[in-house]
Formats: C-alpha cells, structure tokens, sequence
C-alpha cells in the first residue's frame, strides 16, 4: 500500500465543537439523554473500572461498533494500560510510553479522530488489528489533561460519522467530572473494596457490581451470569490444621479463581470459603463451561500446606443463576444461586449445578 506522502495526523482529526448545534439534538435526542443520564452519576461512588464500562455503555447508545477499548492512566503505576476491552481485538504494539499508536494521536491532537484505510499504514495496522475498516478514537480527559481514549471500530469502512465525533466528544467532556472524581478516589476505593486476606473485591464491591451490571442489562436487554462457589469441607479442614492453613487455601484457591477470567468478570469473596463471580453478557451455558473449567481445576490442583507433609485434595460446588432467565431482580438472582449452591453440595459435593436443572427438578417432583 502507498501511504500519501502529505498525509498528517490532522487529517483524521474532527474539529471540536464548543456545543452541539440545535440540528444534532433534534436529530439525535436519545443520545443526548444518554449523555444526560451519564451526567447525573457524576456524584456517584464507584471505582475507575466501572466508570469507564458505563461511559462505553454511553457511547454504544450513540454510535454502533463492533469493537472497542479504552488505554487509561494508572497513577500508582505511573504507566498507560488497557483498562477496558469489547468485541475481539488482537493485542497491538504498544508505544514505548504506554498505549497504542491511536492512543498516542488522540493524546497529541486532543481532539476527535476518525480513522479510515488508505491514508496511514500504521494507521492501517491498528484497524487491521481490530478486525475492523473504520474507528472512533476520543480523548478522556482529567482536570484538562488527556488520560485516556475511548477507540470505537466498526467492520464498515465509513462506520462512524462526523456527526457521532461531535456527540462522543460531548460525552468526553462530560465525563471529565466523572473520571476526575474516580481517578483521584481509586486507590481509596481500591484498599476499601479489597480483602485483605485473598486480595479479592470483598462483599460491598461485589453489591455494588452487581447492581450495575443489572442496570446495565436491562439496558442492552441481554443476560449475564452469577457464580456462587464453596470450598467443600473447608471447616474440617479448619478444624483439623487451624486457621492458618485455611488461609493457605483461600489464597491458592483465589488464584485459581482469578486465573484465565476476563478483565470484565468479577471475582469476590462473599464470606468465610464462599465466593461470588459475576460473568457479563454469558448465557447458562457459558457460566457452565467456566463453572466446570474451575471446578475441575481445584480438583486437580495439589494444595501445598505449610507445615504439612505431602499435598492436600480439595472440591469445590459452584451454584450458577442467569439473569433476565431466571431471575429478574439481582435479590432473587443471589437468592437463586445460592439455593443451586446448597443443592449441589447436599448432592455429594464437587458439582456445578444451574438453577434451571433445580427449578424443572422442583416441578417434576410437585407434578
């Protein structure tokens, strides 16, 4: 491919707007309620993570996109990272200062871009990367400092319009309050929401996850699973070793919890040897195949005990509900994983069962 000779960054840049035109409004109004909607949880309190995953719900009510991924700053770290991904990408080279090349414009330019084919072939590679022959690319900003980018792609070569830049770079200035508020408060949050023995997100977390991903669900119309796991005979071990011993375990057992899950997924310790997994967007049968891919993992696993000579065999029973199938309130959801939990562990141990296969159960033994 020959890349133009006179080809700028600034080729791909929109020029943005102070305010939207009273035509955009009238035109788009759903988005702009969308906007609106996000402005009103600007005094919530929640962390980075789910921040950027709603300002990205925003913008799927705005613009259509097959994929997408937002690179914001981590300040302990001092580095760039991918804190958000959607859709299949390929990983591309980073920058030697964090991010990708896309990252890396948006942040120079500060301004919308609209990225098409045949103008730029490192431009060309970062679509090709994302399967895909258009992009969006906004800046996110921090008390007037570009941290971040929100990058939208689409498999169509004119995907996104000038028009969608406009509304888009509306929603980044409208999170600004946003993220400048989380950002500052995410190392805060970190420690308040992390427990201290797993280093897991702790119960509260857990709650407030889970009603976003509620809220977020009954917005797209579209499921997400719940996983409630139990370290089977976790007290007897407890009571034959100690305490200390069975803080071994959770730890090598949270390892294999977190171990292969999606930057999207939440692992929680809900109490004691119990632990909770919300899987967005999964269907039963999807919450099954990862339900099955850890439980046999624990199974296999030879758990080595301080103090102890050999290794140590332990099961775990997992309970799964579905939201929007089998309950439509997060209470009756967690209600109904852990009642599949229950059931699975009186059943023998070592097992993953849906609520589903309880529920037909139920029925089959009243009828």
């Amino acid at each position: 491919m020959q890349t133009d000779p006179d080809f700028k960054i600034e080729q791909f840049a929109i020029a943005a707007r102070g305010e939207l035109s009273p035509e955009i409004i009238g035109r788009r109004w759903r988005s702009v309620q969308a906007i609106l909607g996000l402005a009103t949880m600007t005094g919530s309190q929640m962390q980075l993570g789910p921040a950027l995953n709603l300002i990205c719900d925003v913008a799927a009510a705005i613009a259509t996109f097959d994929s997408a991924c937002v690179y914001f700053w981590n300040e302990p770290q001092e580095k760039m990272e991918l804190r958000l991904q959607r859709g299949r990408m390929e990983h591309t080279p980073q920058v030697p200062w964090g991010g990708n090349l896309l990252h890396f414009w948006v942040t120079q330019q500060a301004t919308p871009l609209l990225i098409y084919p045949g103008k730029h072939e490192k431009a060309d590679l970062e679509l090709k990367a994302a399967g895909a022959e258009s992009a969006l690319v906004v800046p996110l900003f921090v008390k007037g400092r570009v941290l971040g980018s929100l990058q939208l792609f689409c498999i169509k070569c004119e995907g996104f319009t000038e028009e969608d830049a406009h509304l888009l770079w509306t929603l980044a200035l409208v999170s600004e309050n946003l993220l400048t508020r989380e950002q500052a408060n995410e190392g805060l949050l970190r420690f308040a929401f992390t427990d201290y023995l797993t280093g897991l997100r702790t119960r509260g977390y857990f709650e407030q996850q889970l009603d976003l991903e509620v809220k977020r669900s009954d917005r797209k119309g579209e499921q997400f699973s719940l996983l409630m796991v139990d370290i089977d005979h976790f007290k007897s071990l407890n009571d034959n070793y100690g305490h200390h011993v069975g803080d071994q375990v959770l730890r090598q057992v949270t390892a294999l919890l977190v171990k292969d899950m999606r930057e999207v997924d939440t692992v929680a310790r809900y109490g004691g040897e119990e632990f909770v997994i919300i899987l967005p967007e999964a269907s039963e049968q999807e919450a099954m195949t990862v339900a099955q891919r850890l439980r046999r993992a624990v199974q296999n696993f030879n758990f080595e005990i301080e103090g102890l000579q050999g290794h140590e065999r332990l099961t775990i029973s997992i309970g799964i509900a579905v939201y929007r199938h089998d309950a439509d309130c997060r209470q009756k959801l967690i209600e109904y994983a852990d009642a599949a939990l229950y059931a699975a562990k009186s059943r023998g141990r070592n097992q993953v069962l849906p609520y589903s296969q309880l529920l037909v159960e139920q029925r089959k033994e009243v009828s």
